[in-house]
């Protein structure tokens, strides 16, 4: 479901039973993985990819590179929780099962099943079963 005030650019590849809410922007050349919701106000940057059964939360920014070609884009593999207000910089990978706190800067690569917090993002813990039962 794409809700109207989304705006999604060229070469963008949506996954099946997504969630775009309004507000969202997906920049050129994003791919959002099946399952995922996109909420609010985030801006997908462009290249961008984020895997499947990801929840990005509102107000967030993944940060997008159109040039140069080489340049990494950053990498949200499956299963990622992003809170509310945070912002992934370009060429990081947020590793799948992470979960990034609302408003976090995060600066570089974010390791599988781990909590990451602050600006700039650090890890707290190992996703553990009480961090399962409230993503």
């Amino acid at each position: 479901r794409i809700e109207p005030g989304a705006i999604i650019r060229d070469m963008v590849e949506i996954g099946d039973h997504c969630v775009i809410m309004m507000g969202a922007v997906l920049n050129i050349g994003a791919v959002i993985g099946e399952r995922t919701m996109i909420d609010m106000n985030v801006v997908v940057g462009g290249r961008a990819i984020v895997g499947k059964n990801c929840h990005i939360g509102a107000g967030t920014v993944l940060a997008g590179v159109i040039e140069p070609p080489s340049a990494e884009p950053v990498i949200v593999e499956d299963g990622v929780l992003i809170g509310a207000n945070a912002v992934v910089l370009e060429g990081v990978k947020v590793g799948k099962g992470a979960v990034v706190a609302a408003g976090s800067i995060v600066v570089k690569d974010v390791e599988p099943n781990t909590v990451v917090a602050g600006v700039p993002a650090k890890l707290l813990k190992k996703v553990d079963d009480k961090t399962k039962a409230k993503t």
